[in-house]
């Protein structure tokens, strides 16, 4: 398929025409939901901007900006965004965002442990999971681990950004995990006041499906366990409170770890 063109949107932009929007070619839309501060309240715009966006065939996704308040209790976090999502339709999914500094201070681990915490729980409640990200997190903070089993959304602008797209720009992601690039924080956009963040899909891919998480063996998750990914008594949530709500047996697991010992 071909290169679909899109924006990501919040309160930032406030009210939006979006059947300017639509007439103006723009496909998708990634609309911010919730905002991180630990009062997870909803974005006062998110649902004017869904149903503005439904109402005209613009295909939908949200993100998620993950920082303080997730690093703390990332189970609380998603389970929030859930409740303001309340099973809704979105083409595009939810896009984990890192950017913060706070998050980025946790280092690679921490970093994969909570996004396979986020995506876990996001994909049992049926929504596509990918990651937000610029050049320089991709290349020196996101794990492989990740870049193996995620889809990125890749941000990078030109110097002298005039929010235009230019196919041909060597700014242009050319990772293989990356399926869509922010371009452009300057954009302007018929219905829109002020700048907006410009999008570009790259195949086209307008219903993506979330992958349900992989069954692992007791033994690989000991493994893992022992390996320090899933945290401790101490962090919140504890290990047995992440094994728990994964499925898993805790007390098998513990044994399963004791004998490595």
């Amino acid at each position: 398929m071909k290169e679909v063109l899109g924006i990501d949107v919040s309160h930032y932009q406030q009210k939006i025409d979006w059947g300017k929007v639509k007439a103006s070619g723009k496909v998708f839309a990634i609309l911010k939901c919730m905002y991180e501060a630990q009062s997870h309240r909803k974005d006062e715009f998110f649902e004017a901007n869904y149903e503005g966006c439904r109402r005209n065939g613009i295909a939908t996704g949200v993100y998620i900006f993950i920082a303080s308040s997730s690093i703390a209790d990332p189970v609380a976090d998603a389970n929030a965004l859930l409740h303001h999502l309340y099973n809704r339709k979105l083409e595009y999914g939810i896009w984990l965002d890192y950017e913060a500094d706070v998050l980025r201070r946790q280092g690679k681990d921490k970093i994969r442990q909570l996004t396979y915490i986020y995506a876990d729980i996001f994909r049992r409640a049926g929504y596509y999971v990918g990651i937000y990200c610029n050049k320089d997190w991709f290349d020196n903070v996101i794990h492989p681990d990740l870049k193996r089993d995620f889809d990125f959304w890749i941000a990078r602008y030109p110097k002298n950004d005039d929010g235009g797209y230019h196919a041909t720009s060597s700014l242009k992601p050319k990772y293989p995990q990356a399926v869509a690039w922010q371009y452009s924080s300057k954009g302007r956009v018929p219905g829109i006041n002020g700048n907006v963040d410009m999008d570009v899909d790259y195949d086209g891919v307008i219903q993506l499906i979330a992958e349900k998480p992989a069954r692992k063996t007791n033994e690989e998750i000991a493994r893992e366990v022992w390996e320090g990914k899933w945290g401790t008594e101490k962090t919140k949530p504890t290990r047995k409170e992440l094994l728990t709500r994964a499925g898993y047996d805790y007390e098998v697991i513990r044994k399963l770890v004791n004998a490595m010992k």
